[in-house]
Order: structure tokens, then C-alpha cells, then sequence
């Protein structure tokens, strides 16, 4: 298989399946109208979803899933208050609902995990920001404070910069995430960052996909090194404590990533597909369909040259 063909054939198996976005669907549904039952909701906001299922760049296996769970305000219970009152509030809607299920308030959300479908969603509390009808406040817990949001905003952004890319940048965001899922944890990126990362990176649609990835990644590299502002310009910094050690940790990752792709590409170029194959698996494991090989001459133990036909540029995978 040529290496522009595995490439693809990699990013598309990163895509939910029908029966996956309908166990999903199912499932949120029943969680939308359980929490609509116990909770009191604006009546023209029913929970909806919100992240990377709601912006077409979730990636299997589908861990999470954002819900954004907009509640009246009462005397008791709105912007004023604790966050910690509205994360436990939902904690306990969520708890009555699924009865024997542990619910776990998080710094903006509160998570619940199936292990049925293996599916965990982060339901976030939320109150509207009187006057804006787009604009929510939302609690964190690390500022001990409530902050501004507007996820349909940055649904709008995803889907412009995905056509300034040439519907291309969705999909490549897929092949970075899967990356960054395989990072030991404590190093991954949060996975918002790296999207609207991409968004100033990749403004062209690039002539395939492995230029793409080597262009997004190149990109990375230099742009993480430098805060990320909210694209609606209402709350924190999307990479908020990040240390600049963790930066430049991540900055010398995706430097490597970048340059194992680009010895790839030239291996390619040159015909050595399997050794192009090698390095792409190891950078990014299954599903990445070809393991390939290193390709070293048993009688010498160094590399041989066994080239075979190269990848040209009239490939007709991107």
C-alpha cells in the first residue's frame, strides 16, 4: 500500500461509525431528558451538546462528550454562588438518574462514565448571561469564580476554518488527536487547545494529508510556545497553567513528530515505502493499516536500499 493511500485510510478509521454515533445519540438523549425531568432548565435551552462531538472532531474509541446543561437561575442557586453548588446540584440530578452510578464533579463539569459503551460524559452547569442569548457563565474551580463562554461560537469557527482548509482540517485534527491520545498522561495537550492551535495553523488546503500533518505539526511546534486566547474572546486563556516548561516539553514533541513525518515523506518520495510505513506506525500505532519494516539487509546488520515504486504527487489520496 503507498504511503499516501495508508495515510488516509488511517485518518478515515479515526471517524465514529454509524453504529457508534447511534449508541451515542441514544444514550445522550436519555441523559438530555433525565436531567431536563430533575433539574430546573431554561425552557427554551433544553441540554445540548457542546466540544468536539458537537464539532465534528471527536475520535475513536469516543471517550468524552460535552453537555451543556443551562439552569434557571433561583435565589439559591446562579452566578452569585458557589460553583461548587452547581457541580453538585448536577452531581446529584445525575446520581438519582443512574442510580449505583458515581458522578464526579470536575473543575467545569461534572463526569459520568458508562462501561457499557465506555462512553463518559462531562455535563457542564450553566446559567445565561442575561442579555446575550448566546453567552453562558460557567463555573471553574480552580479561579473559584464563574466565567463567560460561548460554545456555539466556536462550533461557527471550527466549521469556517474547516472550509478555509478545504474541508481538510477536521479530519487531519483527528490524525493530531489520536497522536496526542498516545502521549504518556500528564504531557497531552488538552484537546480544545490543539483544535484552535490548528485553526491559525492550517489556513490553506494542503496538497494531501501527509503535508498536511507535516504542516500542522511544524506549526505546533512553534504556536504552543504562545497563550491561546478564548476564540470568543470571553473567557481565560485556553491553555491556562500551562507551565513554560510544560510549553517547551510540548514544543520538542511535536518538533520529533514533525520530523518523523518528514523523513517519512522523503522515504516515500524515494521508494522506500516500508520504511515510511515503519515510521508512521510507530508514530502513530492502530490503526495506521501498514506496520512496515526497517528494511536491514540480514548479511551486513545496516540498511539496505530496496526500493520499491515511489508515492508521486498524482496520488488521488489526500
Amino acid at each position: 500500500m503507498q504511503v499516501r493511500q495508508a495515510v488516509h485510510d488511517f485518518i478515515s478509521a479515526l471517524e465514529l461509525t454509524t453504529a457508534e454515533r447511534k449508541e451515542a445519540s441514544d444514550q445522550h438523549k436519555f441523559l438530555r431528558d433525565g436531567l431536563a425531568s430533575r433539574l430546573e432548565i431554561e425552557p427554551d435551552l433544553y441540554p445540548f451538546l457542546t466540544g468536539s462531538y458537537a464539532r465534528s472532531t471527536a475520535i475513536r474509541p469516543l471517550k468524552d462528550i460535552d453537555l451543556f446543561c443551562v439552569l434557571q437561575r433561583t435565589p439559591l442557586l446562579n452566578p452569585a454562588s458557589k460553583p461548587m453548588d452547581a457541580l453538585e446540584t448536577v452531581r446529584r440530578a445525575l446520581e438519582d438518574q443512574y442510580r449505583g452510578k458515581t458522578a464526579d464533579p470536575q473543575n467545569r463539569s461534572v463526569n459520568i462514565e458508562f462501561s457499557n459503551t465506555g462512553i463518559a460524559y462531562d455535563v457542564v452547569p450553566a446559567f445565561l448571561d442575561e442579555g446575550h442569548s448566546e453567552v453562558f457563565w460557567i463555573p471553574d474551580l480552580q479561579a473559584r469564580t464563574w466565567i463567560r463562554s460561548n460554545p456555539r461560537i466556536h462550533e461557527r469557527l471550527s466549521v469556517d476554518a474547516n472550509e478555509a482548509a478545504g474541508q481538510e482540517l477536521k479530519p487531519l485534527t483527528k490524525a493530531v488527536k489520536h497522536w496526542n491520545r498516545r502521549q504518556p498522561e500528564g504531557e497531552r495537550l488538552r484537546s480544545f487547545h490543539i483544535e484552535v492551535m490548528i485553526w491559525d495553523v492550517l489556513v490553506a488546503k494542503p496538497e494531501n494529508r501527509l503535508d498536511g500533518l507535516i504542516e500542522i505539526f511544524e506549526g505546533l511546534a512553534s504556536r504552543v510556545r504562545l497563550d491561546t486566547r478564548d476564540p470568543a474572546g470571553l473567557g481565560p486563556y485556553i491553555n491556562q497553567g500551562m507551565t513554560d516548561a510544560a510549553k517547551t516539553a510540548a514544543m520538542t514533541r511535536l518538533g520529533r513528530a514533525a520530523s518523523t513525518l518528514r523523513e517519512a515523506r522523503e522515504l516515500a518520495q524515494t521508494g522506500h515505502t516500508e520504511r515510511a510505513h515503519h515510521l508512521l506506525y510507530g508514530l502513530f500505532g492502530d490503526p495506521y493499516p501498514e506496520k512496515g519494516k526497517q528494511e536491514r539487509s540480514v548479511v551486513t546488520g545496516v540498511s539496505a536500499s530496496l526500493p520499491s515504486a515511489p508515492d508521486g504527487h498524482g496520488s488521488r489520496f489526500g
